[in-house]
């Protein structure tokens, strides 16, 4: 059996924009489904999916890699109801040890819009934790993931990348201070969403000084432990429109699958202010939370996610100067990596090497067998697999050995042929 391919075929903030991006994108109630449907595909042993606000990606092990990597984008297609062309031109692919290495950049931040951001570290254990519940995350996979998470917190732990965290959220309320001469003092704003996005938003209103802030969200439940932490009043989405037709800022980040936010909602809400100052809206919900027509409205601003790298660019600060030490932890990682799966490799082969031995052992003492009394027969037997012991002992020793080297595939497949063995097992 040839070995399996890690492979992830994906879009992010780099590569394409958030039209398409939403279109494609999985949340979290939808995983399960979308695993098992995964699993049906020709090539695709092991799967995982990364569903993020800036990214999309699925992670398989295939039994071939470009039919795998086929497969991935298929179930792209197929899944999210998304024409191919549609998107094709924006998908990357990776495949075993660029693939692992690109896994352990995510975890670690560095590939984030937001570099160093924390949120993507539980993102990508999230991700993990639904395909190993929904059996996807087999022992290659699932090894590369496990080793992704410990790459994310080596990268924290040993490197600067996360000094003065910045996430999506933060950037958000930077863009809106900027928009508001510096300053967000005096400033009535509305965090729509009492999920993590809208907490990170919270606390980062409250260090940029906003004292007037209120929450939207449609579960009371949630909304009320939200609103106990950050000691601030909270409404329904009946009220929506009263709501904005009183506050200067809206930061929208909810985790439905359409939009939340309405043009004529947001139209009413416009009809009713008072005052020259425009109602400015940060949607950084994937997908969108807001209607895109709203950005036409008269005296309303409307931001998304892809407004946000400006202010990102800005801030990167001394978060720069660690990258190269994070990209030293992950070479020495993906090679820790690399070693083990083909020392891993070596199992089958060596158990197929015994077997194939003993098999030719327990025939020609068979064949002996009636010409022997019991006596010769268990000296023949205990004498044969002495002798086969000795012979296997060096190169079962050399093979472990050769295995975990650069060169090991080549080994491991010469002796595979030379001995016709079938490792599939």
């Amino acid at each position: 059996m040839a070995p399996l391919s890690v492979v992830v075929v994906g879009l992010n903030h780099k590569t394409a924009p958030i039209a398409v991006l939403e279109r494609l994108a999985i949340g979290d109630e939808r995983l399960a489904k979308a695993l098992h449907q995964l699993g049906t595909y020709e090539h695709v042993l092991e799967g995982a999916i990364l569903s993020t606000c800036n990214r999309i990606e699925v992670y398989a092990a295939v039994t071939k890699f470009h039919g795998g990597a086929q497969d991935l984008r298929n179930f792209l297609a197929e899944f999210c109801h998304v024409a191919p062309e549609d998107f094709v031109d924006h998908l990357y692919t990776y495949y075993d040890d660029s693939a692992v290495r690109h896994l352990f950049r995510v975890a670690s931040g560095i590939d984030s819009l937001v570099v160093g951001e924390g949120e993507i570290l539980g993102q990508v254990r999230r991700s993990y934790q639904i395909a190993s519940a929904e059996g996807m995350a087999g022992r290659l996979l699932g090894t590369a993931f496990r080793r992704a998470l410990r790459v994310g917190k080596r990268a924290r732990t040993e490197t600067s990348i996360a000094r003065n965290p910045v996430s999506v959220s933060s950037a958000a309320v930077e863009l809106a201070r900027r928009a508001f001469e510096g300053s967000l003092e005096g400033r009535r704003i509305a965090i729509i969403g009492a999920g993590k996005m809208g907490r990170l938003a919270a606390r980062a209103l409250a260090s940029a000084g906003a004292s007037s802030v209120v929450l939207v969200n449609r579960g009371e439940e949630r909304a009320r432990a939200f609103t106990d932490e950050f000691e601030m009043d909270s409404y329904s989405f009946d009220d929506l429109e009263t709501v904005m037709s009183n506050v200067d800022i809206v930061i929208s980040s909810t985790s439905a699958a359409g939009t939340v936010i309405e043009a004529a909602r947001v139209r009413d809400a416009a009809a009713r202010r008072t005052g020259d100052t425009p109602l400015f809206i940060v949607d950084i919900a994937v997908p969108r939370d807001v209607e895109v027509e709203v950005g036409t409205i008269p005296r309303v601003v409307l931001r998304d996610i892809e407004d946000l790298r400006g202010v990102v660019e800005t801030n990167l600060g001394s978060r720069l100067g660690e990258v190269s030490k994070v990209e030293d932890i992950i070479g020495s990682e993906l090679d820790r990596f690399l070693e083990w799966e083909r020392s891993s490799e070596s199992a089958p082969i060596a158990a197929a090497l015994v077997a194939a031995a003993e098999e030719i052992r327990r025939a020609e003492v068979e064949r002996l067998r009636p010409d022997l009394s019991v006596e010769q027969r268990e000296a023949v037997d205990q004498l044969t697999r002495r002798i086969v012991s000795k012979m296997l002992h060096a190169p079962l020793k050399n093979l472990r050995e050769v295995a975990g080297s650069k060169q090991g595939y080549v080994h491991l497949t010469v002796l595979r042929d030379l001995f016709e063995l079938d490792d599939d097992l």
